[in-house]
């Protein structure tokens, strides 16, 4: 255990959520290679993983940052925590700013001018692949609005899961009527592309809640997710086509929940048992970085190569060159941790012992 600035013990990071994101990470631009250097009319097999990370990236992603807002700030004083709550939504504004004009650039061609970066700036302009950018900032600023009623809803477990099911239900707002670009990200529209803060706000919810209560393997959690899931696959084949993504469905929202609460098990297992999987956890800590600087590049290699064109398989491999470059970067503008100033004097001292030892 380290100390803080302040000299109180700082607890142990937890390895777990940054395996978690770090696999999302993985898929997520794994997806983004499919998606922009594979053709599913030549490869069909790739719309499968497609629709797969699709369907548990986002929601997956605002699971963890409910969960780390609760270990990070709720845990804390809204005095302590709310600059460092506003500097991280400016970050993901930044990201979107930066993601969303390099597609505009790069991917449509645009002049370099006000014109086109100044309706990104006032987010009148949703680009391409970088709309779920503009998502996270709304609900990083969503839970810092909401921290009085967040922190006092994480105290009542059952009624924080209570007012996450009541959520479900603002799938039903008539999307037709919400035309504006700025409530996009918050509500949905049937205008563009959205990722929409309340509807997946039950996934932030239960990010809290696992963070408060250290749920691991609980079979009521897995009954639940395993019902949501279910009545998703029900809803699929009933209707021979994937429930509504843009904007979701409520079938789409619970779509996820038993793969993601795999993908939490798997964390928590390979948290324990298994060594080696820094390069994962670096992605998982530096989820913004990853996903803005693989777009730029992904968004760069497109306009120079516009007729390349892989299998899934090379897909993977053309994404672990994208991760491999992006933790490159990381390295290069990242200090390695700081040995505790204990652990170096035990450090020393064991090593005078061992000298000591040799010497008689």
């Amino acid at each position: 255990m380290t100390l803080s600035a302040t000299g109180i013990p700082r607890p142990p990071r937890e390895r777990a959520i940054d395996l978690f994101k770090g696999l999302l990470v993985i898929g997520m631009i794994y997806c983004h290679s499919l998606q922009f250097f594979s053709d599913v009319q030549v490869y069909p097999g790739g719309q499968k993983w497609i629709d797969f990370i699709n369907l548990i990236t986002f929601s997956g992603f605002v699971f963890s940052f409910g969960y780390v807002s609760q270990l990070a700030y709720y845990s804390k004083p809204f005095r302590r925590s709310a600059p460092r709550m506003l500097l991280a939504g400016v970050k993901t504004l930044l990201a979107f700013y930066v993601s969303g004009t390099a597609f505009r650039l790069f991917i449509d061609q645009r002049p370099v001018g006000w014109s086109t970066i100044r309706p990104i700036l006032l987010l009148d302009d949703m680009p391409g692949w970088s709309e779920f950018l503009a998502s996270f900032t709304y609900v990083t600023i969503a839970g810092l609005v909401l921290f009085v009623p967040l922190k006092w809803l994480a105290e009542r477990k059952w009624l924080s899961f209570a007012v996450a099911f009541i959520l479900l239900g603002a799938t039903f707002i008539p999307y037709g009527s919400i035309h504006a670009p700025q409530l996009a990200p918050l509500i949905g529209t049937r205008d563009m592309a959205s990722f929409p803060v309340v509807q997946y706000f039950p996934y932030y919810l239960a990010g809290m809640l696992f963070a408060r209560y250290r749920i691991r393997w609980d079979w009521r959690v897995l009954a639940a997710a395993l019902l949501a899931s279910g009545a998703f696959f029900w809803k699929w084949q009933m209707q021979g086509d994937l429930p509504e993504r843009f904007p979701p469905s409520i079938w789409w929202i619970i779509g996820p929940a038993a793969v993601l609460y795999g993908y939490y098990l798997l964390a928590k297992w390979l948290e324990q048992g298994v060594r080696y999987l820094a390069p994962i956890e670096i992605m998982g800590r530096n989820v913004l970085w990853f996903l803005v600087m693989s777009n730029v590049m992904i968004f760069a290699l497109k306009r120079s190569q516009q007729l390349y064109m892989v299998s899934p398989i090379n897909a993977f491999w053309l994404a672990l060159v994208f991760l491999c470059i992006v933790i490159f970067s990381v390295s290069m503008i990242t200090k390695p941790p700081k040995v505790p100033v204990q652990d170096q004097q035990d450090h020393r001292s064991e090593s005078i012992k061992q000298i000591n030892i040799i010497e008689e």
